[in-house]
């Protein structure tokens, strides 16, 4: 199993993205880890494998991703077949930005697609619909429909 993630490259790209670009900033990153092992081993184990693979996202790895990407963007290039994604907007700002009508109501991904992964998991902050709350997230997570009967029973 593969978990696809995004990663901000604010601070590490040279020259730095000029203070304001609202653009987007980041690259994926990928760690490998077998099903059994995700089941079965403590979930700090598995942090601690994400954590290690960020050590790859630096200026070189950076450029090249950006250059592979140009290069296919007809392509439709994905994170492969049967990957899970995730990503974490709470930090990117885009639940505060005002450009003048006020913040936005909520901050969610329009496609599930976004990552090109087949079962996106998304940590999404608060925002103004949520009455102000600052503790704590939202998560939206895309099952396959044959994990919704299970999905629905473990819920319940």
């Amino acid at each position: 199993m593969e978990f696809a993630y995004l990663t901000n490259i604010r601070r590490l790209v040279k020259p730095p993205l000029p203070f304001g670009y609202w653009g987007n900033g980041c690259v994926s990153l990928y760690a490998q880890i077998s099903t059994k092992e995700l089941v079965e081993q403590p979930l700090w184990k598995t942090v601690e494998l994400i954590k290690k693979s960020k050590v790859n996202a630096n200026d070189e790895y950076i450029r090249s991703y950006i250059d592979i990407q140009e290069l296919h963007r007809g392509d439709g290039i994905t994170a492969g077949k049967e990957v899970s994604g995730f990503t974490d907007w709470r930090h990117i700002g885009h639940s505060s930005v005002d450009f003048g009508w006020g913040a936005p109501i909520t901050v969610f991904p329009v496609t599930r697609q976004i990552l090109g992964s087949f079962e996106p998991c998304f940590f999404l902050p608060y925002s103004a619909a949520n009455g102000g709350k600052k503790d704590g997230f939202k998560v939206q997570v895309t099952l396959r429909k044959t994990a919704m009967p299970a999905f629905k029973k473990e819920m319940n």
